[in-house]
């Protein structure tokens, strides 16, 4: 079964406002509870909300550059804000997994696993293209 164009833009925007949402669920929490979190000195709440500022509008021009269908561009800016949201793990290196509060684990893996299906499409997306791209010629 094919799925037309417009059905992609709208599961594309479903997936980005999950994404979007559960980024603004554990970016607000570290930084309302930034104290808890263990971070090396390198780390403020300022550089925090700054590299949620930085990913959240690259994740929107991807939207809106494959909305435009400037797919490599779009493809572009949401590989970016997929690998973004998995250097949330990252805290894993600074803190072991059992030293985090439940809820920090949730909120980290949350936004690690909710990229996991934007860039499952991403990829099928750009693979469907392609092959339409083949089979048009």
């Amino acid at each position: 079964m094919h799925t037309t164009y417009n059905q992609r833009q709208i599961w594309l925007l479903v997936l980005i406002a999950i994404n979007i949402f559960v980024s603004i669920v554990h970016y607000t929490d570290h930084i309302i509870f930034f104290d808890e979190y263990p971070e090396t000195s390198l780390f403020t709440p300022q550089i925090t909300h700054s590299l949620w500022l930085v990913m959240t509008p690259l994740c929107i021009a991807g939207y809106y550059l494959y909305i435009k269908r400037a797919f490599l561009s779009a493809y572009f800016c949401l590989y970016l804000y997929i690998i973004m949201s998995q250097i949330t793990l990252g805290q894993y290196i600074i803190t072991p997994m059992w030293h985090l509060s439940l809820k920090m684990n949730t909120l980290i893996l949350l936004e690690s696993v909710s990229a996991i299906p934007l860039l499952i499409f991403v990829a099928w997306s750009q693979l469907f293209l392609k092959e339409s791209t083949v089979n048009s010629q």
